[in-house]
């Protein structure tokens, strides 16, 4: 999971349960009541696409707020408590507990539209701060913010003109659907940004501390098989077979940098021991290997000689290539 991922779905839990908490909160505000009724009928007054252009609008500017680096956070705890005040206090006027109300407003589905996207534009704000060498991760991250809002805009709005505002949430899923995949689309955008501006002057120091030359591998390759001749002719054949299996991967990892073929997974090494096979025409040389790889895997000292007998077969054709 992505680091951004990570603080969005973090930001996310804690909005909730500070909205949550704050609409618990008993609240006897007239003016906050008053506030509240004073916007409702305004909303209400509206056409259906007046009503979505209110709401997106409203909404939008919180968001790109809640978006500015170092303060969003503190912006949208903020603007969260104080949405959870307002129905407190809303709720209070009917006789009805906050929290039942802030609860019901939760199994709307313009809820789960519309507080997910402040959690995204305050966590893109967030990881700018944190990584600020990846702001561009932020910056088109915060792209999916307005289209989320207009989309749970038009929800909310839907809910005022429809007797079970529940049948909605047919419209929200693919709503929910079409968001992830552009998520995604734009971590990939952000992926591959990020990777073409590496200093190319890192990515060398970082090539040359990660694959040495192919002498540097043979090198590596003796000095572990006599470490491994040493432990054997000590008795200590734990050792010895584990400095004889750091041999041969050495030994792969040379031929395979000498064949411009990658190592860093055993599927890559496999695909070595493949090529090698074909080259010498020997295709039993890849179930050899295995062999041998299992002997290790399964630690089977019983079976050490043919363990050997078998990475002497598989030194004798890399060193061939």
């Amino acid at each position: 999971m992505r680091v951004l991922t990570k603080i969005i779905l973090i930001v996310f839990v804690f909005e909730v349960v500070l909205f949550l908490i704050a609409s618990g909160i008993p609240q006897n505000n007239p003016s906050l009541v008053s506030a509240f009724n004073s916007t409702e009928n305004q909303v209400l007054n509206q056409s259906y696409f007046g009503k979505v252009l209110m709401i997106f609008g409203n909404n939008v500017r919180v968001a790109f707020l809640d978006f500015i680096p170092a303060v969003g956070m503190v912006i949208l705890a903020v603007s969260i408590y104080s949405t959870g005040a307002v129905l407190s206090a809303f709720s209070s006027s009917l006789n009805v507990p906050g929290i039942l109300s802030a609860l019901g407003l939760m199994t709307l589905p313009h809820s789960w539209l519309e507080l997910p996207s402040y959690a995204v534009a305050a966590s893109s704000g967030l990881y700018i701060v944190i990584r600020p060498r990846e702001w561009v991760r932020g910056l088109l991250t915060l792209i999916i913010v307005p289209i989320e809002l207009f989309l749970a805009a038009l929800v909310e709005s839907g809910e005022f003109y429809v007797s079970n505002p529940y049948i909605l949430w047919l419209y929200s899923i693919p709503a929910f659907v079409f968001l992830y995949f552009l998520y995604e689309f734009l971590q990939k955008r952000a992926d591959r940004y990020i990777k073409v501006k590496t200093p190319v002057t890192q990515q060398q120091n970082v090539i040359q501390i990660q694959q040495p030359t192919y002498a540097d591998y043979i090198t590596r390759y003796n000095q572990s098989w006599n470490t491994a001749s040493y432990y054997e002719t000590q008795g200590n054949l734990a050792e010895a077979m584990r400095y004889y299996w750091e041999a041969i991967f050495y030994l792969i990892t040379a031929v395979g940098n000498k064949l411009g073929m990658p190592t860093l997974t055993k599927e890559d090494q496999d695909n070595v021991i493949k090529s090698v096979a074909y080259k010498v025409g020997n295709p039993q040389l890849y179930d050899i290997y295995n062999e041998a790889f299992k002997i290790r895997i399964e630690n089977r000292l019983n079976d050490f000689q043919i363990f050997k007998e078998y990475l002497s077969q598989l030194t004798r054709y890399l060193n061939s290539i």
